[in-house]
C-alpha cells in the first residue's frame, strides 16, 4: 500500500508539471515503463566453480513497432563490448541469455537469442562473444585488455524510435515470425521510416547459476522522455548513449530528512543542464540528476547457521561521460588510472537491535594503487560485506557473484545481519553538481503544487544505481528418492538518500 502511495504522488506531481506524455524532460518512470532501460548488471562470472547466466527481456507494451539500441558495457571502464539493433513488433517481446564463451576464466561473455525478432546483425544460433576491440588501446585500456573483463558489467537499451510503412511492415510479425528481417539488416538506412521515440518499454534481467540454486532477478531502471526526436544510428556507432538525453531533467526527491531525522516532504526538480565546465555533456548530466544520490542504503545477511553472503552492486551509469585518464568532472573527482577512477566512500553499519560502527580503512580491501583504501573504484563495483566467518569465501572475488571489480567491506565480526549506509565523500560528490537556470516545485499535497523559483540547483553525490543480493543455505533436502540442495536467496534494489539545493 506504502509503494502505492509513493507511486501515486510521483504521477501526480509529475502530471502537474506537465511531464506526463508531454516529453518534457527525463525523469525516472516508477512504472517502470519508458524509453530508455538501464539494466544494473549482468555477469557470467564463477563462484564455487559454478559458472552465472544473465538472461533479459525487453518488453515493447505499445502498439507501434519500434527500433532499440541495445547495448552491452564492461564494469571496469564502461567500454562498449557488444551492440547491435534491436526492431520490435508491436506487443513483442525480445529474450536473450549471456553466457561464458568457454569454461575457462578468462574466456568473454556470449550472447545467445532463440528469438526471431529482427536484428541488425543478425545473431548466429551459436551466438555472438563480446569483444574488447574498444579497450585495446588508450584510456579504456588502463585497467587491462584481456577479454575476461567482458564477463561482467551493465548494459542499455535505448529507444531510436518509432517505426513506420515499410520497415514497421518488415518487422512486424505474421503468424509468429517478422515478415522480412533482411529489409532492416546490412548497413540499411531507414531514417525515411523513423518517427518520435513514444516509449513504453519494460524488460527484467535474471542472474542465475543452476549448480549453485541461486537465481536473482530484477527489472531496469526505466527513463522516460528520454527524447523528444528520434535518433536512428546503424550499426558500429556508440550513439545514441545515455549521454543523448534532452537537457532537462525531473527528479522528485523525497529522500531528505529534517534535523529531527524525520522525512522533510517531497519535492519536484525541474533543472536545465548545459555541458560541464570540465567534462559532461548536457545530455549526461540531466541523465546524471535523475541517478544523484548522497548514500545507498540496504540490508546484510552473514547468517552462520545459514552459511549466508551479501553483495551489492553499486553502478554509475553515466561516469565515463565525466571521467578519463586527465580529467575528473563533477561530480566525480578522481580521473581513471590503473586502479579505476576511485571514489571515496564511507561505510556505516547497524545489526538488527540498533548497535552500529563506522567501517574505518583498515576495513576496505583491496586498496587500490596509490589510492585510498576506502573507495568504490570501477564503474560497476560489487561490494562484499563481510565479518571474517568461516563460511565466507577468499577475499579475491565477492561472495556471492564472484566479482573480481570488488571492494571488500568488513564489519564487526559479531555482526552476523543488519543494515548498512554507504556514502559518497570524495570532493565532486560533496562540492555538487550544479544546473542552469532552472526552477524548483514544491509538493504541498496530492496536486498542489507551488510555483516555482528560477535559479541553479546544485545536486549533491554520485548517480548510482544496483542492488543488493544475498543467499542461505538449508542442508539437503530429499526430493523424492534424490537429494536436493537447499539453497535460496534473493535480490533487493537499493533506498538511497538524496541532497538538493536550495
Amino acid at each position: 500500500m506504502n509503494t502505492f502511495k509513493r507511486k501515486a504522488l510521483a504521477s501526480a506531481m509529475l502530471a502537474g508539471l506537465g511531464v506526463a506524455g508531454t516529453a518534457e524532460a527525463v525523469y525516472h518512470d516508477v512504472n517502470g515503463v519508458g524509453q530508455v532501460l538501464v539494466y544494473p548488471y549482468y555477469t557470467v562470472q564463477s563462484q564455487g566453480g559454478n559458472a552465472f547466466n544473465t538472461y533479459i527481456s525487453v518488453v515493447n507494451t505499445t502498439s507501434r513497432a519500434k527500433v532499440v539500441k541495445v547495448r552491452f558495457r564492461e564494469g571496469k571502464t564502461s567500454a562498449e563490448v557488444l551492440d547491435f539493433n534491436l526492431y520490435l513488433s508491436a506487443n513483442d517481446v525480445w529474450t536473450g541469455a549471456i553466457i561464458p564463451a568457454d569454461s575457462t576464466a578468462t574466456a568473454p561473455g556470449r550472447l545467445l537469442t532463440a528469438d526471431v525478432s529482427c536484428t541488425n546483425p543478425p545473431i548466429p544460433a551459436t551466438g555472438v562473444d563480446f569483444r574488447n576491440f574498444l579497450y585495446t588501446s588508450g584510456a579504456d585500456a588502463l585497467p587491462g585488455t584481456g577479454l575476461e573483463r567482458t564477463r561482467e558489467g551493465y548494459f542499455e537499451i535505448i529507444e531510436m524510435g518509432t517505426l513506420t510503412g515499410a520497415a514497421a511492415t518488415a518487422v512486424t510479425h505474421v503468424n509468429g515470425v517478422p515478415a522480412n528481417c533482411a529489409a532492416v539488416q546490412g548497413q540499411v538506412v531507414v531514417l525515411n521510416s523513423v518517427e518520435a521515440p513514444t516509449g513504453g518499454l519494460s524488460g527484467t534481467g535474471t542472474l542465475i547459476n543452476v549448480n549453485n540454486g541461486q537465481d536473482f532477478t530484477y527489472n531496469p531502471d526505466a527513463l522516460a522522455e528520454f527524447r523528444t526526436a528520434a535518433f536512428y544510428t546503424d550499426i558500429a556507432n556508440d550513439a545514441p548513449n545515455l549521454s543523448s538525453a534532452d537537457t532537462t531533467s525531473i527528479v522528485v526527491n523525497t529522500g531528505t530528512l529534517t534535523a529531527a531525522g524525520t522525512p522533510a516532504g517531497a519535492t519536484v526538480y525541474r533543472s536545465d543542464w548545459t555541458a560541464g565546465v570540465s567534462l559532461g555533456t548536457g545530455g549526461a548530466r540531466a541523465v546524471a540528476a535523475v541517478y544523484m544520490h548522497t548514500a545507498v542504503m540496504n540490508e546484510y545477511v552473514l547468517d552462520n547457521a545459514t552459511q549466508s553472503n551479501t553483495d551489492w552492486v553499486v553502478t554509475f551509469p553515466v561516469k565515463r561521460f565525466f571521467v578519463n585518464s586527465t580529467t575528473a568532472g563533477a561530480p566525480f573527482t578522481n580521473v581513471l588510472a590503473a586502479g579505476g577512477a576511485c571514489e571515496t566512500v564511507g561505510f556505516s553499519f547497524f545489526n538488527r537491535e540498533e548497535r552500529g560502527a563506522a567501517a574505518t580503512s583498515v576495513d576496505f580491501s583491496p586498496a587500490p594503487p596509490a589510492g585510498s583504501p576506502n573507495s568504490v573504484c570501477w564503474e560497476s563495483t560489487v561490494i562484499a560485506i563481510r565479518n571474517g566467518a568461516a563460511h565466507m569465501p577468499a577475499a579475491t572475488a565477492t561472495t556471492v557473484l564472484g566479482s573480481v571489480n570488488l571492494t571488500n567491506i568488513n564489519v564487526t565480526s559479531t555482526f552476523q545481519n543488519g543494515w548498512g549506509i554507504l556514502s559518497f565523500t570524495g570532493a565532486g560528490a560533496t562540492g555538487g553538481m550544479d544546473s542552469q537556470i532552472s526552477s524548483d516545485r514544491t509538493a504541498l499535497g496530492l496536486l498542489a503544487i507551488a510555483a516555482g523559483t528560477a535559479g541553479v540547483q546544485t545536486y549533491f553525490g554520485l548517480p548510482v544505481t544496483g542492488f543488493m543480493v544475498r543467499t542461505f543455505r538449508n542442508g539437503n533436502l530429499s526430493c523424492g528418492t534424490a537429494t536436493c540442495q537447499g539453497n535460496y536467496g534473493g535480490l533487493f534494489q537499493h533506498a538511497y538518500r538524496s541532497a538538493i539545493t536550495p
